[in-house]
């Protein structure tokens, strides 16, 4: 029996979860527990196990609950690290037989926990695709990978935010959050774009930083904040929208899992973190210093306007 582990993040987990529908046979999954719900409901998936490796920061006794929690899963023949990580090797040793990981990865030292070592490339998505193909013998193409069919699942029930979609105008969801500040296109742009498209602007949030964003954007826009929701709740809003327009984080990414028309707002972030298809636009900063490399002094996401954002959408729908 086979296990993927990829433990975080978000955007990491859909990058990564493109795979199941191309897999010869169902797998487990070993995931973060704050993260099980991107992968519910997935029919090529039998078990999601999960870790809780945040908790091990507070306690010695989380940390003796989750290496037995481990052990007790001890029984799969091969786990595949899709992460590349120390933890995500440690943590296939403990509960596989055979661990088989990629040679191009940025924590090295994870290679000593791996059986088997695979040749791939730099490319975020296509080095699954490689992967799989030499794992499982296959040979899915890099345009099957390209134009995918949709891979994350929700139920009927999970569309709690439909209160808020129109009938009248297109439902267009702003993923205005990211993990890193560089990678935030500026509040008064947002501000400047629901203004410019004059349809039914939907913004959900997650912390603290993209509340404060939000609540600006409304007060200067006409827009609709969404209430919290769950990642069920997440993939079923974004999944009836006519449009997704964000950032490079997580969520955006469910827009492009499920071919939502969605335009990614790219500054430093590397060309290669995703593919481009029917459904799914960059529109990178022309300023940008590179195309394939992560600078974290570069701010040039700013620098994308808006008559960018207004063609690329254009070019979505025509």
């Amino acid at each position: 029996m086979d296990i993927a582990v990829r433990l975080s993040a978000l955007g990491d987990i859909i990058h990564t979860a493109v795979i199941l529908q191309f897999l010869p046979q169902k797998i487990d999954w070993l995931v973060e527990e704050n993260m099980r719900e991107i992968l519910e409901y997935n029919p090529h998936i039998s078990n999601i196990q999960t870790i809780n490796l945040k908790s091990l920061k507070k306690s010695k006794l989380n940390v003796f609950s989750e290496y037995k929690k481990l052990k007790s899963l001890n029984y799969y023949d091969r786990a595949i690290d899709f992460q590349g990580l120390i933890k995500s090797a440690i943590t296939s040793k403990i509960i596989a037989k055979e661990v088989i990981g990629r040679k191009e990865i940025r924590e090295k030292l994870a290679q000593i926990f791996y059986t088997k070592t695979l040749k791939t490339n730099s490319h975020t998505i296509d080095r699954y695709r490689l992967m799989i193909n030499q794992i499982y013998n296959l040979n899915i193409s890099k345009e099957e990978f390209i134009n995918h069919k949709p891979f994350l699942y929700f139920e009927d029930k999970h569309f709690t935010q439909k209160k808020y979609f129109s009938n009248t105008k297109k439902n267009i969801v702003f993923i205005i959050g990211s993990t890193a500040k560089n990678r935030l296109y500026p509040t008064k742009k947002w501000i400047e774009l629901a203004r410019s498209l004059n349809q039914n602007i939907l913004i959900p949030y997650g912390n603290e930083v993209e509340e404060k964003i939000t609540f600006e954007i409304a007060e200067n826009a006409d827009v609709t904040i969404l209430d919290k929701m769950s990642l069920n709740e997440l993939k079923a809003t974004i999944s009836n929208a006519d449009l997704i327009i964000g950032n490079d984080t997580g969520p955006t990414y469910i827009g492009w899992a499920n071919n939502i028309p969605t335009i990614l707002l790219y500054g430093t972030t590397p060309i290669s973190r995703i593919y481009e298809n029917k459904t799914t636009k960059v529109i990178k900063s022309k300023t940008a210093k590179y195309l394939d490399k992560l600078d974290k002094n570069d701010f040039s996401i700013r620098d994308i306007e808006i008559k960018e954002i207004l063609k690329g959408i254009d070019e979505l729908f025509n």
